[in-house]
């Protein structure tokens, strides 16, 4: 339990003078001295500001650990809010980054399409003139076997 301070001690004092003065008949008020109520008070509020000093000098490590946390939850949010920024940034890049390779192995494809295809118009010219002289030796060698063409 903790220790009953000055200032408790000294608020009990007044209220015990309040319930001990005398009253005044007929009503509920009650006769004080001014000058004893006002040092009472004055001691009172003397004992307050040093109960809080105490109590400050006590509690600044707790509370500087709590600002410590709360600065370091403001930390946390604020790397968690650029952390999501970077993401966004890296994952856009990422995006442009495979749309440029998509564009660059289309390109690559397309010409190897174009390039294969002249290849394939070569050699079915090249298959005609066989087939074509095929038939000019087939007449003289009736043997000869022809290669069918391939459709492409």
């Amino acid at each position: 339990m903790l220790e009953s301070s000055q200032t408790e001690h000294r608020l009990r004092d007044l209220k015990r003078t309040v319930v001990e003065a005398r009253a005044v008949p007929m009503s509920a008020s009650c006769m004080m001295n001014r000058a004893e109520t006002l040092a009472f008070l004055d001691s009172i509020i003397a004992g307050l500001e040093e109960d809080f000093e105490a109590h400050g000098a006590q509690s600044a490590p707790e509370t500087r650990q709590a600002w410590d946390i709360v600065d370091q939850h403001a930390i946390v949010q604020e790397a968690k809010v650029r952390a999501a920024r970077i993401e966004a940034k890296a994952k856009a890049e990422q995006e442009e980054l495979l749309a440029e390779a998509d564009r660059y192995v289309e390109t690559r494809l397309a010409a190897f399409e174009a390039e294969l295809q002249v290849t394939l118009s070569r050699v079915g010219v090249m298959r005609d003139r066989l087939m074509s002289r095929a038939k000019v030796d087939d007449i003289d060698e009736p043997h000869t076997t022809v290669m069918p063409r391939w459709s492409a």
